[in-house]
C-alpha cells in the first residue's frame, strides 16, 4: 500500500485524511481509528486499543471489530472513488454518501487487548455497488482474529439541475 499520490486512484491518504476530518469527523483525526495506509484497491487501519473498545473478559468487543472492518472498506472505496474536486460538491458526491448495504463478519479467535489493524481489499467497484473484504489481526501477530466482507450503495451522482429530494428517489 502506499502512502503518498493517488496511482490511478482517486484519493491518496492526505486526501482522505483531510476529507475525514472536514466531512466525518467521527472516524477523523484524533479518533481510535486510524487511518495508515491506501493502496489500489485496499486500505490499512488501526484500531488503537482503549479500555473502552474492551469487553468483560479483557478482550476486544465485536462492535469495536465490526466498526473497524466497515470503516476499512469504506476507506479503500474512498481510495478508488474519490469525493470530486470541487469542494462544496464533496458532501453530496456520490464518494461521500456511499453506505454499507449489507457486512458479515466472522469472529475467528479472541482477540489479545492491543491494537488491531485492518486490512481490507475490494474485490469488485462498479457503478452503484461495491464489495470488498477485511481481514483483522491483533497487533504483532498474522494470526487473523475477523474477516469480513460487505458490499457498499454507491448513489448516483447528483445533477445540480435536480433538487437534492428528487436526486434520492
Amino acid at each position: 500500500m502506499s502512502e503518498s499520490g493517488t496511482q490511478g486512484r482517486k484519493m491518496n491518504l492526505a486526501q482522505i485524511r483531510a476529507f475525514l476530518e472536514d466531512h466525518f469527523p467521527q472516524i477523523g483525526p484524533g479518533n481510535d481509528l486510524i487511518v495508515e495506509a491506501v493502496g489500489s484497491m485496499t486500505a490499512r487501519l488501526r484500531l488503537a486499543q482503549q479500555e473502552k473498545h474492551l469487553r468483560p473478559g479483557g478482550t476486544i468487543s465485536g462492535p469495536s471489530m465490526f466498526a473497524l472492518a466497515d470503516v476499512a472498506i469504506y476507506i479503500a472505496i474512498l481510495g478508488e472513488i474519490g469525493v470530486g474536486d470541487d469542494p462544496a460538491k464533496v458532501p453530496m458526491s456520490p464518494g461521500a454518501r456511499t453506505v454499507t448495504t449489507n457486512i458479515n463478519i466472522n469472529f475467528l479467535r479472541r482477540p489479545i487487548a492491543r491494537d488491531l489493524i485492518a486490512d481490507a481489499k475490494l474485490m469488485r467497484v462498479g457503478r452503484r455497488l461495491a464489495v470488498g473484504e477485511a481481514w483483522l489481526h491483533s497487533e504483532g501477530s498474522d494470526e487473523p482474529v475477523a474477516h469480513a466482507v460487505g458490499t457498499y450503495a454507491i448513489p448516483a451522482e447528483i445533477s445540480a439541475d435536480v433538487p437534492f429530494m428528487i436526486a434520492l428517489h
